[in-house]
């Protein structure tokens, strides 16, 4: 087996596609054009119906861990800009409580 590696970078409007062929095929466009440039990921003859379920299983995995790891980013994110937004209107809360007491 050889072994590859590129990089693509996805933009918004990435999409994958597949089909279970003679020789069942992803493909996935990283700006979404359906025509050339695209990754093709396709398995070979002879892999048993069982054996292409368990490599599209695996594949499904490695990219729903992938996007839970970037919706947890996203939310530890969000998280800490809400807490920063809410530090900062508590303080002129508190600034604002002070000249009045002054």
């Amino acid at each position: 087996m050889s072994s590859y590696n590129a990089t693509f970078f996805l933009t918004p409007q990435a999409d994958a596609r597949g089909n279970a062929s003679v020789h069942p095929v992803l493909y996935i466009e990283p700006d979404g054009w359906h025509g050339s440039g695209s990754v093709v990921l396709q398995m070979p003859t002879g892999l048993t119906d069982e054996e292409q379920v368990t490599v599209a299983e695996r594949i499904l995995a490695g990219v729903t861990g992938w996007r839970d790891e970037i919706v947890a980013k996203v939310e530890r994110d969000r998280t800490a800009a809400d807490e920063l937004t809410a530090a900062r209107a508590e303080i002129a809360r508190l600034k604002a409580e002070a000249g009045e007491m002054e």
